[in-house]
């Protein structure tokens, strides 16, 4: 039994209105079934289609899945194809059909609180596992979806949770709250007191609630997650807030359309940004983007935190007391894949904030990759090669205003693309790692360097950098 392909849960976000809610029931898979369609140039400078089915309909396709829908009535679990008292497939997918009871057609029209789905996904759990003889599943979800999961985790399972639950990858889900732009405080004030359509579920006394927190429980902490590992835990944040619906207008930049980004993660959680907006025909959801990092992080065997250590820029930046900031720009891109697996950059307002000293003296960590044994090339190198692209940006500052004077916009003080490839030694305990700033070319050797630690360190060169490393810590995810 491969211990990483265990069922997988999808669980939906918020439907704010009656219309959405009778829109969401009518679709088998909530939704989740949807895809998207955009326009590239092709290689012969004309306009070609881009096509991705959704990742539901590739979890079926690539990594041979079941689907299966169910919902939970009066502590029942009622499975809607096939026979509810039956063994399922291992490899099985589950459409929590939690807004069936919220439609007029299908159920009263009554909402559940947050606390009463998060219970029902736990008893749907305890079916699935029951019936598939999986040690544990995966969750998955969208928006408000997350938020059922962890309350489940937090409130429901504690510390049993680890036994249930194996990984949870979350889209867009505010896990800090909604919080809107400057100058509307008033409104999630209002949206709090009156609480209609239960809105009240993205501030802080309801969320303080249904994750178990305490009363005076900080606003600023609650995106910490209790009784389960954050590694456990992958957080994909939007970065284009002008694709969405009106709701942009209140939120504004830096967000999803929907979410900040600051408050779309669980804190500690591997992360990806992509430039999609919360939801919607090319929102994050229906994305290659989000299922690339999604198949990679529930399947993969191999993980590469990168981040950047000790780095020290030459004298005179250090001494010039206007470079109040760095913006750190990365860019992950895994090779055969048309895709960015994260991309922060500066005028999304994605990328990482710091400053001269912070970086100098900590670490600062840039993404955690995943990589899959099984999408590993059928060569004699059969190494699993992937790229970051990394640009370090100043921001001088003078009597609390930017100034614009220094430097041309996107000016640089380090720019360059690392290459790295790995792949697990033939014979003994160990990996072959090959890496290089720059492209590694294909003639390049096919032996790579032994490395049994879990740590490597690259030196970071430029002519604006004294010194400093590029790391990777490599973890086997099979453990």
């Amino acid at each position: 039994m491969d211990l990483r392909y265990l069922p997988i849960i999808y669980v939906r976000g918020y439907a704010g209105n009656q219309g959405l809610v009778e829109s969401t029931v009518d679709l088998p898979y909530y939704g989740f079934n949807l895809g998207s369609t955009k326009i590239r140039t092709g290689a012969d400078g004309d306009p070609e289609f881009r096509i991705f089915e959704s990742p539901l309909v590739r979890l079926i396709r690539d990594h041979g899945y079941t689907d299966y829908f169910a919902r939970v009535e009066d502590g029942n679990v009622n499975v809607l194809r096939g026979a509810s008292d039956g063994d399922v497939e291992l490899r099985s997918l589950w459409i929590f059909r939690y807004y069936d009871q919220t439609s007029r057609i299908t159920g009263d029209g009554s909402r559940d609180p947050i606390e009463e789905l998060a219970g029902d996904l736990g008893r749907l759990i305890e079916h699935v596992i029951r019936r598939s003889g999986a040690p544990r599943v995966h969750l998955v979800a969208h928006s408000m979806g997350g938020l059922i999961c962890r309350s489940l985790i937090q409130r429901h399972l504690k510390d049993r949770a680890v036994e249930r639950v194996d990984r949870l990858f979350t889209y867009g889900t505010p896990h800090g709250g909604i919080h809107f732009r400057t100058g509307l405080g008033f409104a999630a004030k209002l949206r709090d007191a009156l609480g209609i359509n239960d809105a009240d579920t993205f501030g802080p006394r309801r969320m303080r609630q249904y994750l178990g927190f305490d009363n005076d429980r900080d606003a600023n902490r609650l995106h910490e997650i209790t009784h389960f590992p954050a590694n456990k835990v992958f957080s994909l944040i939007g970065t284009n807030h002008e694709d969405y619906n009106l709701a942009r207008l209140a939120v504004g930049p830096r967000s999803d359309g929907l979410v900040k980004m600051e408050h779309a993660y669980v804190r500690n959680s591997s992360r990806a940004f992509v430039f999609r907006a919360h939801s919607g025909p090319l929102g994050m959801v229906n994305s290659d983007e989000g299922y690339q990092n999604l198949q990679r992080f529930l399947f993969g065997d191999t993980s590469v935190e990168i981040a950047l250590e000790d780095v020290r820029l030459k004298a005179e930046l250090r001494d010039n007391e206007e470079l109040a900031h760095l913006l750190l720009e990365t860019q992950v891109v895994i090779r055969g894949e048309e895709v960015t697996m994260t991309d922060q950059r500066e005028e999304d307002g994605s990328a990482i904030r710091t400053t001269p000293a912070a970086l100098e003296d900590g670490r600062e960590t840039l993404f955690r990759v995943f990589l899959m044994r099984g999408l590993r090339p059928e060569t004699r190198e059969r190494y699993s090669f992937f790229q970051v692209r990394l640009r370090i940006l100043p921001i001088y500052v003078r009597e609390r205003r930017v100034v614009r004077d220094r430097q041309f916009a996107g000016e640089h003080l380090f720019a360059d693309t690392l290459t790295i490839g790995i792949r697990d030694e033939d014979n003994g305990p160990g990996r072959l790692i090959r890496a290089g700033w720059g492209s590694l070319e294909s003639d390049a050797p096919r032996q790579g360097t032994r490395q049994t630690d879990d740590v490597i360190s690259i030196p970071l060169k430029g002519r604006h950098i004294e010194e400093g490393e590029l790391t990777l810590r490599i973890r086997d995810e099979t453990e």
